[in-house]
């Protein structure tokens, strides 16, 4: 049987409308793992795995929970925030470490129910300089609103966007092509996010000639950041103190 992991390949995009208007698109790869078949992909892919030689490694400890068993950590994160209980298969849609290197904007775990009903999309977001770490749970219920899944923002990411916005969620089922937008609201759409990809099979060719392109996403990922926000502090954009620091 032909295995449901793969390798996401694709493009990031943001959009700032006010204060000053700002765009950036960059590529980018994400592997996409079942997680009942890490075991068999650890084993059949090379560079993959997760002692510290191997060039793309799987570390548990950057992963929800930190310890045991990620499905199961996934599952329990989503019944927390939400109450619900998904005992189905769980995909993760993921960065790992490479070269040692690792930080990680945001990880995506798409959670199915026994009948492979997509049930929650779990976003594991994450800040830089402080390393922070937090979680939203949005629903993937077939009678989503026409306006998408809204929530406020409760985590401080960007210096350049305030605490006090709101989330609107944008979410597909995962198949061969990913599909995430994420809105930024006050009383006016401010900013927002869409992550689309597609997928290649998770072999080890296709695993060499992305890291050969981009031998180590984690420096690629952390610099864009940086200089985007170089480049926001030149435009003049405003700069919002982290709420509890």
């Amino acid at each position: 049987m032909a295995l449901v992991s793969r390798l996401m390949v694709g493009e990031v995009r943001h959009r700032r409308f006010i204060p000053r208007r700002h765009d950036l698109n960059y590529g980018l790869f994400m592997p996409c793992i079942d997680l009942d078949e890490w075991s068999e992909l650890k084993t059949s892919v090379w560079g993959l795995g997760e002692s510290w030689w191997h060039w793309a490694r799987f570390k548990r400890s950057d992963y929800v929970g930190h310890e045991g068993d990620l499905k199961s950590a996934v599952q329990d994160k989503v019944h927390e925030l939400t109450g619900q209980r998904v005992t189905g298969k769980v995909i993760a849609v993921i960065h790992l470490r490479y070269i040692g290197l690792y930080f990680s904007p945001v990880n995506f775990y798409y959670l199915y129910d026994e009948a492979e009903q997509f049930r929650y999309l779990l976003a594991e977001v994450s800040n830089t300089p402080w390393n922070e770490r937090h979680y939203y749970a949005v629903s993937a219920d077939e009678h989503e609103p026409v306006n998408g899944w809204q929530q406020p923002k409760t985590f401080h990411v960007s210096p350049f966007n305030p605490i006090d916005q709101g989330y609107q969620w944008n979410i597909k089922p995962l198949t061969e092509k990913l599909f995430v937008h994420l809105e930024c609201h006050r009383e006016d759409k401010e900013f927002d996010a869409t992550l689309l990809m597609k997928g290649r099979p998770f072999t080890t060719r296709q695993l060499l000639m992305l890291l050969m392109k981009t031998p180590v996403m984690t420096i690629k990922v952390v610099a864009g950041i940086y200089w985007e926000a170089f480049k926001l502090w030149r435009k003049k954009v405003p700069i919002y103190d982290h709420p509890e620091r």
